[in-house]
């Protein structure tokens, strides 16, 4: 049967994933949340697998208990990515998390030991439960997400490799998994149903072994906190940062300064981190991020419309404070929607 094929497949893949992450140092605590859950995953598959070939097998206990596997999963998202987006660590107070699943193997724990009570009494089950549980979670896991990557724009310039754009993958096919399972339950087509899920969570298996190992080391990026109970005070304080910034880059061209940050941009101000990124956000309308490459393309293309063509594209890259000509080439055509050289040989 091709059911069994593909869940063999996908637990022998989830296997080696759990292995290869269990031992990746890049990200330590993060990927060992996600080597657990993929050595469920992979168990659930096997076992699957096992019933399909035999529904009379030995293992019909095993069965019933992965029957509850999907309580975790939700979970395990969430703290795999909080742990990988925040400093906040693991404990013990954390198996509030799996709450749900606690309950459910309390009730169904008889007739998991006794699986002959299956047929009389039935199994503790609810599917509302289930999704409304596991769909909060891999919300939460996902708003973790979007709200890093906020944070990072607002912090740093040089964003790559680490803006996360690999987990936002996995989000969103966390999101379509548990969509599909969701529309299983409210729609009851035949041959539509939780069989085929796990078909989808093979795959996302295989995905997420090539993501994660992929993935660089992320760093801890937290949001910036102020005092904003004196709005007004705050506001009045613009014109003067508007100053001293035009100074910063006008005279010291701060902006071209690689690996720039607000943490460095705001110490040689001399005014506070969160100030300088609510003026950026409310002066200018945009991130951090967008602000400095906006400032740094400018730059650039005074430089590429010179007529002196000594310098390369990748040594203009450098100068303007870009670290590489993927990068540099990428907030070019954002911006001016041409690329460096499409905008070097119109000018000439």
């Amino acid at each position: 049967m091709i059911l069994i094929t593909i869940y063999t497949i996908g637990a022998a893949q989830g296997i080696l994933l759990a292995i290869a992450l269990w031992r990746k140092n890049v990200n330590r605590t993060s990927n060992q949340v996600l080597s657990i859950w993929m050595i469920l995953l992979a168990f659930d598959l096997a076992i699957k697998s096992v019933y399909l070939n035999d529904n009379q097998t030995s293992l019909i206990s095993a069965y019933l208990l992965t029957l509850l596997f999907p309580f975790l999963y939700g979970s395990f998202f969430y703290i795999y990515v909080r742990s990988l987006v925040t400093n906040k660590t693991i404990g013990v107070k954390d198996l509030i998390h799996f709450a749900a699943f606690i309950v459910f193997f309390g009730l169904n724990l008889s007739v998991i030991i006794t699986p002959s009570l299956f047929n009389t009494q039935g199994y503790a089950f609810s599917d509302a439960v289930l999704f409304m549980y596991s769909v909060a979670y891999v919300v939460a896991g996902l708003y973790l997400v979007i709200q890093y990557r906020r944070n990072l724009s607002q912090q740093n310039v040089d964003i790559e490799g680490i803006d996360l754009k690999w987990l936002m993958i996995m989000s969103y096919c966390q999101v379509i998994i548990w969509l599909i399972g969701v529309s299983q339950w409210l729609l009851s087509i035949q041959d539509y149903n939780s069989w085929t899920i796990y078909v989808v969570v093979s795959l996302w298996i295989i995905l997420t072994g090539y993501l994660s190992l992929s993935q660089q080391n992320v760093p801890i990026i937290k949001a910036l906190k102020g005092n904003e109970s004196k709005k007004a005070d705050i506001d009045e304080r613009f014109e003067e940062v508007g100053i001293r910034l035009n100074e910063l880059i006008e005279q010291r061209s701060i902006h071209l300064q690689p690996s720039l940050t607000i943490g460095i941009l705001a110490k040689s101000s001399g005014y506070p981190e969160y100030l300088i990124s609510l003026f950026i956000n409310r002066v200018h309308g945009m991130n951090f991020r967008d602000y400095i490459n906006n400032l740094r393309i400018m730059a650039s293309k005074k430089m590429l419309d010179s007529a002196d063509k000594k310098s390369t594209i990748l040594d203009i890259a450098y100068e303007c404070g870009f670290n590489s000509k993927s990068t540099f080439n990428s907030a070019f055509k954002k911006i001016t929607g041409q690329t460096p050289s499409q905008f070097r040989q119109a000018k000439h």
